[in-house]
């Protein structure tokens, strides 16, 4: 994308993590190469005032303790004195002009966010590039396209580990909800199209994100499937209840013992249990490129589907997952 009048002193890029770690300081060094002169503001639980990062310049660390991921965006923004911020995953780092591309697009009128494409991290173990492939289904995830370099387009939200906009309008939609551990940028992108204006997803603001393993896809996954009910609480959207799928899944598995006493619900759930895997077969066919991952992926794909039913159950039923301690963003 051409480049005009793009003033990258004007941006703070915001970065919340746990603590400082492998990934997070592939994060700042990435993000120092590509962007020396841009402020970076990073939200720990905890910090060791002894690291050297703590001597660099444009850098600036806050300590919160165990707290959300959306509080420490708040707590970040209100830290700023930039016109516009750049939200990043401690996982991941900037790709080619990711924050020039997409503050030029932030000069369309009716632009209020913008975000991108997520690629693998150059060198990533099996069970990760099973997880990330898995990722770009349909079956897993609404937002495939994101984990894909498709053409631009509109959306009802994009993920907060990329994603670019004005500071104004982050104030003005009310920031991010710092009771939800999960699912924060879901109902953030609401609040921000209650302006008119749109969000807007662009190949060319890219970054690379690490996939998780399957142990924290797990983790991950379960804690989303238990964020579903307070989505649904904090907003009566029918976009939150098609997560309940998930929940309807998993009760459908539940229901196997029922077959050896009600023959008319053991053709059902053999029928759509054969579709299902039939369908779940054809995508892992879609997605493997090397035979070998082929399993991985199928294995993948299920744990992506019947692991927020869990979630979701045991918030129903009053099970506490202790979220805000297994959930992480890296």
């Amino acid at each position: 994308m051409v480049k005009k009048n793009i003033n990258l002193k004007d941006t703070t890029i915001i970065i919340p993590a746990k603590i400082i770690e492998n990934n997070l300081i592939n994060c700042i060094k990435k993000c120092i190469k590509k962007y020396p002169d841009t402020p970076i503001t990073i939200v720990l639980d905890n910090l060791n005032k002894k690291n050297s990062l703590l001597k660099i310049k444009n850098i600036k660390f806050i300590q919160t303790g165990p707290i959300s991921i959306a509080e420490k965006r708040n707590i970040a923004v209100k830290s700023t004195k930039t016109n516009y911020l750049a939200f990043l995953d401690s996982d991941a780092y900037p790709g080619e002009n990711w924050l020039e591309n997409g503050l030029q697009l932030l000069k369309k009128k009716e632009i209020v966010a913008v975000g991108g494409t997520e690629l693998d991290f150059p060198s990533q173990n099996y069970t990760e590039k099973c997880v990330s492939n898995a990722s770009k289904s349909f079956l897993v995830t609404i937002l495939n396209f994101r984990k894909n370099l498709k053409k631009e387009k509109y959306c009802n939200y994009l993920p907060s580990c990329n994603l670019i906009l004005k500071k104004k309008n982050y104030e003005i939609a009310g920031g991010m909800n710092s009771d939800l551990i999960t699912g924060e940028d879901w109902d953030f992108g609401d609040r921000l199209r209650k302006s008119g204006k749109k969000i807007l997803y662009s190949p060319n603001v890219r970054i690379f994100h690490k996939s998780r393993n399957l142990k924290n896809f797990f983790k991950q996954r379960l804690v989303y499937g238990e964020g579903i009910i307070d989505l649904i609480k904090n907003k009566k959207n029918p976009f939150y209840l098609l997560s309940l799928i998930f929940l309807f899944f998993f009760i459908f598995i539940l229901s196997l013992p029922l077959i050896f006493f009600y023959p008319l619900w053991s053709k059902i759930y053999i029928n759509i249990s054969i579709f299902y895997f039939f369908i779940v077969f054809i995508e892992t066919l879609r997605l493997t490129k090397k035979p070998l991952s082929f399993f991985g992926i199928f294995f993948a794909i299920l744990v992506g589907n019947i692991t927020p039913g869990i979630g979701t159950l045991m918030k129903i039923l009053g099970f506490n997952l202790n979220s805000k301690k297994i959930y992480k963003n890296y």
